[in-house]
């Protein structure tokens, strides 16, 4: 039992046991309860379900897809959670074939688009396109990594990094690989300016709090999957919506989980609208909002320490109406690529020649997801447009309406992604092995060999044949 003592020894102190539900088993009423109904949720669900279990899904969301959500509300439906498949995700290319969901070949970076080649850089006060920035004065580099354009740093370094021979290698690294990404390129001999820059647009939090074994095992997975990306036809919502169509009982929308319990008789979830108890549960919540919820239940110390410690990347992100394409008569590549913290990366979504308004996108992390997260949101988009028309002079006048959207003010979320952190690949290890005698747990910050949307129906796979071992 985890017990306050063994909580706090453990670095797990939002996990109260004294908090959570008091068992009484008159009756179950599901084989298995799933808490989450996002792409992990879901795939155990269908999986669960085609085995002749009685399953129910609750999400605390209006809608299902979890950290997939497609922004319909906007000029070209733009996403704000998962875009890219890769060539690898063969669990989620399956499932969509099962279900009829199309994928569309081509999908580029961060935008969800295809990207023409090239950045426009606004670093140390000074606009550059990629092709000037070797000679550019905003180039602070030393001559060692003058040449290299700050978002191609992170390959620069690379070679720095323990070759992992496979994706799940990292599972077994040696805990002496276990540095900070920082360490490591001190180590390969960066540069104070080439870390700034590192940092600048980092998909973490920063280069202290992100262990290197997560960048080598990103590196192993894409090395892994050669081949170009797809998205989801329709957006990515459309796959977790066709796989709950699918299920003998629609998830049940709109409902909070209060506490859970488990003991030798089943699990007991409280939440906002009474209790419900089953032999099994599989709770699929990011650790970082399931930290914030009591839980009863006997598990190891690595578990618990993950689920109070694992971080998740902080991200918010700026969608902008433009008045018009205003990016393709400029003669600078489309992608914006700052190292203002506020702007960090803007990306060219549509061009309107669909119809819809021409759209972009601001993708800010870490810090800069804070600092555009405490500001209020008026301030902030008119100093959105500012900087923006500041660091393009072709967006003067051009910018129109701005939607805001963080993921980690979500308290269902609370970050866009997991990522190893520094000192913590050994637990994290531990936690994907773990296999709890009722309470069980999955999502994407659990898988073993896959990132991002095949991660989750990995880990959610993989606990959905647990639960059928035992029922």
């Amino acid at each position: 039992m985890v017990t306050r003592r063994g909580v706090l020894a453990t670095g797990a102190a939002a996990l109260v046991a004294g908090a959570a539900p008091r068992m009484a088993w008159g009756r179950t009423e599901a084989d298995v309860a799933i808490i989450g109904a996002g792409l992990a949720g879901l795939a155990a669900a269908r999986m669960l379900e085609s085995a002749g279990a009685r399953v129910t899904v609750i999400e605390a969301e209006r809608r299902v897809g979890g950290r997939l959500h497609t922004l319909r509300h906007l000029p070209g439906s733009p996403e704000a959670g998962g875009i890219q498949v890769g060539s690898g995700y063969t669990i989620l290319r399956r499932i969509a074939a099962e279900l009829g969901v199309g994928l569309d070949e081509g999908g580029g970076a961060g935008a969800g688009v295809a990207q023409r080649p090239g950045n426009y850089y606004h670093i140390n006060g000074t606009g550059v396109p990629s092709a000037g920035w070797v000679r550019s004065p905003a180039n602070l580099l030393p001559p060692r990594e003058r040449e290299t354009e700050p978002a191609a740093l992170a390959r620069l370094f690379a070679r720095a990094l323990p070759a992992l021979g496979s994706p799940e290698a990292w599972l077994d690294a040696a805990p002496a690989l276990d540095i900070s990404w920082r360490d490591a390129l001190r180590a390969a001999g960066a540069s104070a300016e080439a870390q700034r820059l590192l940092e600048a647009n980092l998909n973490g939090n920063s280069l202290d709090s992100m262990s290197q074994l997560h960048v080598a095992r990103t590196l192993a997975i894409y090395r892994s999957q050669p081949g170009p990306v797809a998205t989801i036809a329709g957006g990515s919502q459309a796959l977790p919506e066709a796989m709950a169509a699918t299920l003998a009982a629609s998830p049940r929308l709109g409902v909070r989980v209060r506490a859970l319990a488990e003991d030798g008789g089943g699990v007991a979830i409280e939440t906002d609208k009474g209790t419900i108890r089953a032999r099994h549960a599989i709770c699929t919540i990011p650790f970082a909002a399931l930290r914030h919820i009591p839980v009863q239940s006997q598990m190891p110390p690595p578990t618990a320490h993950m689920m109070a410690a694992l971080p998740y990347t902080r991200a918010s992100f700026a969608y902008i109406q433009a008045r018009t394409p205003f990016w393709l008569g400029d003669g600078l590549p489309e992608t914006l690529w700052s190292d203002d913290p506020l702007i960090g990366r803007v990306f060219a979504l549509s061009d309107g020649s669909d119809g819809a308004a021409p759209m972009l996108k601001l993708w800010t992390t870490g810090s800069g997801a804070d600092l555009l997260d405490r500001m209020p949101p008026d301030v902030a988009k008119a100093e959105i447009s500012r900087r923006i028309a500041s660091m393009r002079p072709s967006a003067q006048g051009q910018l129109g309406e701005i939607t805001l959207f963080s993921w980690q003010a979500s308290p269902f979320a609370r970050g866009i992604y997991h990522h190893i952190g520094t000192g913590m690949a050994a637990a994290l290890a531990a936690a994907t092995r773990h296999e709890g005698a009722r309470l069980h747990f999955a999502g994407e910050h659990l898988a073993q060999a896959s990132t991002g949307m095949e991660a989750a129906l990995e880990s959610g796979e993989r606990a959905a044949r647990l639960v059928l071992s035992r029922l």
